[in-house]
């Protein structure tokens, strides 16, 4: 007899999706959820997480088969997929008719889809952060990122930008929207072995060659060679520790 978290691993699986997939519908089922949360519950076996409810909508399945492996696997009377318009946007890189189209229909429904957060740990050279792989959480979407399936949450790791931006501020990060003197950016250097290194500054200039930025501790205007700092992600704000 297999045990919850097998079941949990088995349909998810078969499904083809992964942990962070997962994770991501059991979150916009109403409970929190990230990929180690995903990891635990199938690897520790008969516990019965708190998110029973949502995990058994999420895979489509009923909560007592999921927590006996007795009665119908298939809950009754409810579509066994689930709606698109119903699902959390999906990070793309093109903005064609289909994304238009999801985006659109997401609108018409009212939904907000969740907000991706990553973690962050300094390692890099010029005091850079280092951002985590996948998400770590999942949070209610702020209304200035509605629509942009890209954006995410970051947490800061330094303190060169302080006071403006302390260490545990959550940054809110538009990677699509443009920038010019005076923004927040979180620039991002992305490594060949996949490592992804990330810098917040103010950009001050925008050259050819790279991006004018600066600090506030200590103080210092640098330059950013463009050929390594590829990417400059817009700041739109922040939640303090706590908040």
């Amino acid at each position: 007899m297999s045990t919850l978290g097998e079941r949990v691993k088995a349909e998810r699986e078969s499904r083809g999706w992964s942990q962070v997939e997962l994770a991501r519908r059991v979150s916009l089922a109403g409970y929190s959820m990230t990929q180690g949360g995903i990891a635990q519950i199938e690897r520790r076996g008969d516990t019965e997480p708190k998110s029973i409810v949502q995990l058994a909508q999420a895979l489509g399945v009923s909560i007592t088969w999921l927590q006996s492996n007795r009665g119908d696997k298939m809950r009754k009377a409810v579509v066994e997929e689930v709606p698109a318009a119903q699902l959390p946007l999906i990070p793309m890189r093109g903005r064609g008719a289909a994304a238009d189209a999801a985006r659109a229909e997401r609108a018409l429904a009212g939904i907000r889809p969740p907000l991706q957060v990553f973690s962050s740990a300094q390692g890099g050279s010029e005091g850079a952060m280092i951002l985590s792989n996948e998400p770590v959480a999942w949070i209610p979407r702020d209304t200035r990122l509605d629509g942009i399936a890209e954006a995410y949450g970051c947490f800061v790791s330094g303190d060169s930008m302080e006071p403006a931006y302390e260490r545990g501020n959550l940054l809110l990060v538009n990677p699509t929207a443009g920038v010019g003197p005076g923004d927040d950016c979180l620039f991002v250097r992305e490594a060949n072995d996949g490592t992804r290194y990330a810098l917040v500054k103010r950009l001050v200039k925008l050259g050819a060659q790279g991006w004018t930025v600066k600090q506030y501790n200590p103080p210092r205007t640098y330059t950013l060679p463009r050929k390594e700092w590829q990417k400059a992600h817009l700041v739109i704000g922040k939640y303090n520790r706590g908040s």
